[in-house]
């Protein structure tokens, strides 16, 4: 089963496998902290069996007032885990939580 939730600083240590795709855009640790550190609910992953991580998604908020935007920097799914949908379901939620916190 899948679960979906933030992610957190121990990932960091968990998401290599995510990452090893020759087509994957990887960012230095320092990157991601910056963005667990200012945007925590843009962060989030997916888990399944055995808490392994099948897709996570890293987004932002861009703008001020009434002319702000979310920003996704980087949606990377597992190669094993492709054509599930999973990125849509992130995608969906990084909208939910962006109408949810900028309402």
């Amino acid at each position: 089963m899948t679960m979906i939730r933030r992610f957190c600083c121990n990932n960091l240590l968990r998401f290599t496998s995510v990452n090893l795709d020759h087509l994957t855009k990887t960012f230095n640790m320092s990157f991601y902290l910056m963005y667990l550190a200012r945007w925590p609910d843009y962060f989030q992953v997916a888990e399944g069996p055995g808490k392994r991580i099948m897709v996570y998604i890293m987004g932002k908020v861009e703008g001020q007032g009434e002319s702000w935007h979310g920003h996704v920097t980087a949606v990377i799914v597992s190669p094993e885990y492709r054509r599930q949908q999973l990125a849509k379901k992130l995608m969906n939620l990084l909208e939910e939580i962006s109408d949810k916190i900028h309402q």
